[in-house]
């Protein structure tokens, strides 16, 4: 199962969120997200970037008639970047990384480092955003994602 733990103003606007964290919530998965909701260019965004290796995918103009599809949504985002990303070479392949794999919402995890993460990325975000290209709708969201997913961010090891 995909766990994709919410931040407070996330969980808000989906409204459907586990509140009950799973027992195993602090073994951190691979296929453990954290998922946050900002604004730019006074649109609504969702960051998701992966627990584990801080791989990042954004998903621009979010309305609340797209949360029955927010499933899809980020399957599809995250296939589009992992391609452009050169991950993955072939899109069917990539089905494979989501398809079959439930998707489940959960309040926050309190993952401080992760947090962390979520804060620079919406902040290189807005900067490309209007530095850069002006405006959300001259954005190439992908290209943008793609130059943020090649930025050093560490590790999750503790350092001790």
């Amino acid at each position: 199962m995909t766990r994709i733990y919410c931040t407070n103003k996330l969980k808000k606007f989906i409204g459907n969120v586990g509140e009950t964290l799973s027992d195993d919530f602090r073994g951190i998965k691979t296929s453990d997200w954290n998922a946050h909701l900002f604004f730019a260019d006074k649109r609504k965004c969702v960051v998701f970037v992966n627990i584990l290796t801080y791989y990042s995918v954004f998903v621009t103009d979010i309305l609340k008639k797209d949360l029955k599809n927010i499933v899809k949504i980020f399957e599809q985002r995250l296939k589009e970047q992992l391609l452009h990303d050169r991950i993955i070479e072939d899109f069917d392949k990539a089905i494979s990384l989501t398809y079959e794999s439930k998707l489940s919402f959960f309040r926050t995890n309190n993952n401080k480092k992760v947090f962390g993460r979520i804060n620079d990325f919406v902040d290189m975000f807005k900067v490309h955003c209007f530095h850069k290209s002006g405006n959300l709708a001259e954005m190439d969201i992908v290209y943008e994602n793609g130059l943020f997913n090649k930025t050093p961010t560490g590790k999750y090891a503790d350092v001790k």
